[in-house]
């Protein structure tokens, strides 16, 4: 604690990051705005000049709470430390009174501000494991917009939408799946795709921050502090100079520009329309529809609001390259994003040192970008001879084809429908679902870094070495085990539910294995790809898939983050004999 000011102002400093008063007032604000937007024009609850009314009441004493505290204080920068970002929004929405569209962004910034808030201080000031916290938090952003979908204006007036298929969908947008139970475009309206979308970025950041926490206490023991930026070197594959608070700044920064690029690439470079398009009739749709695919390519999550997901577009350059990149890069993991922007940023200014580290790839991101390639490159080649052999796929569309899903295989985009693929292009499929993207990304399965250590580690195994290795450095055995532990762990799940979808599914007359099979892989997996059987499941079926989905994204994490965190408590002052057993 810093002693040079005053023990009252410390305090202050500590306690006033997250306020109930204020997060009270966030929520009432933008209540008016749900009931708003919530009911279509002619259905609407209470007057719009009334909800505009107390939503402008509510701002005003915000801002006059937010004086108080910069009162209370006492000194102008710790204030803006503080305070800054959230007294901003209360500023600009105060002056956009008159503009309730934007009014309602701005509280609803400040609802995200508080809620994050409020996850640092738990996160900081509980006794409960961190996971735990974590697993909460998800269940609570589901209930939130679980309860948003459901509301009228998010569905046709003749196609409302249910508890269990509420759920189902906020849980694969949140996870970054895109499993659906009804198409996206014609299953709800403009209002539904904003809140689908705003559940798949938050979801987005909500895992890679947390990834980004969990991995710096793996590698130093210190606790998350709401008010501080830790950082310490780590195994976890970034510098040891970028702290927590840069992180997720990067996090951030870098997500919203490859998104915006994303998005203006799509904007100019889509066709006038193409089989089963969206509606583009203004280029506010098409904008819209632009930000859409972008959000949803670079999350990962395989949403998408035309017919047929990219069947259209299966050979345009916008779903080889630009949907493509999006899906590369934001699996590929943002310590490895941030290592090769270092190394970059080195080049240009031809440094070999910064910040007292050299200037190179490290272990982690050698791994990442190696096994990446080797996954494409094998996946790409084993679904191009799959398309040829079995589905007797032309030529060129066949490479177009084993290309994009290949690289889709963590996103669960789509330009040909897995139904439609060799049996033997179904099995890769499978196999290049369970393996996933990098740690740290917003991609699911098991992860590239633990199917790289399982490679390394039999292929030492192979050579009768006791030690994994790699580009001339050791892995840890701690390592080696985590690994296993997430292979037997994701494997069991992933089993487990295909094995409840067999049992109530698979009867005499029912699904094909194979299909059930693909399914629950594919959402334990947060992919997407889907045999086109998952609006045909019975609601125990849906409610095992959504399960499935919160456990592969949120599970494991959270499940080793628990365990690691009462390890380090519960350390053994012992050692027990060693024996050897039979292996094979």
């Amino acid at each position: 604690m810093d002693t040079s000011r005053p023990l009252r102002l410390q305090r202050i400093e500590e306690k006033s990051a997250w306020s109930w008063r204020r997060g009270l007032l966030a929520l009432g604000a933008f209540a008016p705005a749900i009931l708003r937007m919530g009911w279509a024009a002619d259905d609407q609850l209470i007057a719009p000049a009334l909800v505009h009314g107390i939503q402008a009441v509510l701002l005003l004493i915000y801002a006059i709470v937010m004086l108080r505290t910069r009162i209370a204080m006492g000194e102008w920068p710790a204030f803006v430390k503080k305070h800054g970002f959230e007294a901003s929004l209360v500023g600009v929405a105060i002056v956009f009174l008159w503009w309730w569209p934007v009014l309602a962004l701005l509280t609803g910034l400040l609802i995200v501000h508080q809620l994050l808030q409020l996850y640092l201080l738990a996160v900081d000031k509980s006794k409960m494991p961190p996971g735990l916290i974590f697993i909460g938090s998800f269940i609570v952003l589901i209930a939130i917009g679980s309860a948003a979908l459901m509301l009228p204006a998010a569905t046709p007036p003749d196609q409302p939408i249910g508890v269990v298929d509420s759920v189902f969908t906020i849980t694969s947008a949140i996870s970054q799946t895109g499993l659906v139970v009804r198409p996206t475009g014609e299953g709800f309206t403009r209002f539904g795709h904003v809140i689908i979308m705003v559940w798949i970025q938050l979801g987005a950041l909500g895992i890679l921050v947390f990834g980004a926490v969990f991995a710096l206490m793996l590698g130093a023991s210190f606790g998350l502090k709401a008010t501080r930026a830790l950082g310490d070197s780590t195994e976890q594959g970034w510098s040891g100079q970028i702290t927590v608070a840069r992180l997720v700044v990067f996090i951030i920064v870098v997500t919203h520009v490859f998104e915006a690029i994303g998005a203006a690439t799509l904007y100019f470079g889509w066709p006038e329309t193409w089989e089963g398009a969206p509606g583009m009739e203004t280029r506010a749709d098409r904008l819209f529809h632009s930000v859409f695919f972008a959000v949803s390519g670079f999350c990962n999550a395989g949403f998408v609001t035309t017919d047929n997901s990219l069947n259209g577009l299966r050979t345009h350059w916008t779903s080889l390259i630009v949907i493509a990149g999006l899906i590369f890069m934001g699996s590929l993991g943002f310590p490895v994003l941030a290592n090769i922007l270092r190394v970059v940023r080195g080049k240009i200014r031809g440094m070999h040192v910064m910040d007292g580290t050299l200037v190179r790839l490290d272990l982690n991101a050698k791994l990442i970008l190696s096994m990446t390639l080797l996954v494409y490159v094998l996946g790409y080649l084993m679904l191009l001879t799959g398309e040829l052999s079995q589905a007797e796929q032309p030529f060129r569309l066949a490479i177009a084809d084993a290309h994009f899903m290949t690289i889709s295989r963590t996103a669960g985009f789509e330009t040909i429908p897995p139904s439609e693929m060799g049996a033997f292009s179904q099995l890769v499929l499978i196999l290049l679902m369970f393996i996933g993207g990098s740690p740290v990304s917003v991609a699911g399965g098991i992860k590239m870094m633990v199917f790289a250590v399982l490679l390394m580690t039999v292929w030492a195994a192979i050579r009768g070495r006791t030690e994994t290795t790699a580009f001339g450095r050791t892995i840890p055995d701690e390592l080696v085990r985590k690994s296993a532990a997430i292979i037997v762990l994701c494997l069991v799940s992933a089993m487990a539910t295909a094995g409840f979808l067999a049992a109530v599914e698979g009867g005499r007359d029912g699904m094909p294995l194979a299909d059930l099979i693909f399914e629950a892989v594919s959402a334990f997996g947060t992919v997407g790809y889907s045999m086109g059987i998952t609006a045909d499941l019975s609601p125990a079926s849906r409610i095992a898939l959504t399960i499935a989905m919160f456990i592969g994204r949120v599970g494991v994490l959270a499940v080793l983050a628990t365990v690691v965190e009462v390890a380090r408590k519960h350390q053994p002052r012992y050692s027990y004999a060693s024996e050897g057993v039979l292996v094979y």
